[in-house]
């Protein structure tokens, strides 16, 4: 299934603060779901000049981006208009602890690297 990652961007520290159980709550039942496969804060970028900022990534499993959005849609930070930005990028985890899910899943990491070798030839 594919990948996609979930850039946040918060500038309401209020709204940030008062909705945040609610949006715990919503992260833990994405990871019990198989939703959500990683999330967590950016660190070393709360404030930036004259405004609070706060941004955070998520990384979900969904079949396409439409079915992603229909779950992000869901969050009560979205829901509440506490996400003033957003992005979202598909991506493939070829290496490290969600190569299973990539799209060279079964492939063992000797052959991946002999062909990613021949890439670059």
């Amino acid at each position: 299934m594919p990948h996609f990652v979930v850039t946040y961007v918060h500038r309401d520290p209020t709204g940030w603060a008062r909705h945040l159980d609610a949006h715990l709550r919503w992260l833990v039942e994405r990871v019990e779901s198989g939703e959500l496969r990683a999330s967590g804060p950016t660190t070393g970028a709360e404030t930036r000049g004259e405004g609070w900022e706060r941004t955070a990534l998520l990384v979900f499993a969904a079949a396409d981006e439409e079915a992603l959005r229909a779950v992000v849609d869901t969050d009560p930070y979205m829901a509440e208009g506490q996400v003033q930005e957003m992005t979202v990028t598909r991506w493939d985890p070829i290496f490290g602890v969600l190569a299973e899910e990539s799209s060279r899943a079964g492939t063992g990491d000797a052959e991946l690297f002999q062909r990613l070798a021949e890439l670059a030839r």
